[in-house]
């Protein structure tokens, strides 16, 4: 058996070439198409992370202009403070000054009789002593007497000094945490 038909064994080979010369097309095509398409897509999303990028960067301006704001009203406050503290430092110093000036000035006053303590500070000697001291004793309970009126007023004239201290140093630290924005200031 001879095999006459000379393109028999080559049917296979067309068919088979045949079927590739279609699907290699239709693969090529195929990839081309799905390119652009995914390309697409991915500019989409490339534009939205982009978009999402500046918006992040935007608010995070935004936070970092409010942060420097915040700053800006807090270093404010904190030199307002530290002003309001030293004068409220240099007046009770001075209101402590005073406060021993009037005492020396009472004590001083009490003694050449410019002054006069009232009946219930003065406590009079009981009276006189034995032999000559009396007059001593007297003069020095009148003494003591004027000094401790002078102290006493010497001591209320530094707690009022201490009281007010305290309600601006108290006061100043109030307005300071109001300044910085920190506590929300209620309606008097």
């Amino acid at each position: 058996m001879i095999n006459l038909d000379p393109l028999r064994p080559y049917a296979d080979l067309i068919r088979w070439g045949l079927i590739a010369a279609l699907a290699v097309p239709l693969v090529v095509l195929g990839y081309r198409w799905g390119a652009s398409h995914w390309q697409g897509k991915y500019e989409a999303e490339a534009k939205a992370h982009t978009d999402d990028n500046a918006a992040h960067a935007a608010t995070l301006q935004g936070l970092a202009d409010a942060t420097a704001a915040v700053a800006a009203k807090a270093k404010a406050a904190s030199q307002t403070l530290a002003t309001s503290r030293q004068e409220n430092d240099t007046r009770y110093q001075e209101a402590l000054k005073d406060a021993k000036r009037a005492k020396g000035d009472l004590a001083a006053a009490l003694r050449r009789g410019d002054v006069q303590l009232q009946p219930q500070w003065s406590c009079t000697a009981p009276g006189t002593g034995t032999g000559g001291a009396a007059p001593n004793a007297v003069q020095a309970s009148a003494a003591g007497r004027f000094n401790s009126a002078a102290r006493i007023v010497a001591a209320g004239d530094a707690d009022a000094a201490v009281i007010d201290w305290l309600w601006s140093g108290w006061k100043a630290d109030r307005d300071a945490v109001i300044a910085a924005g920190c506590a929300v200031e209620t309606a008097r």
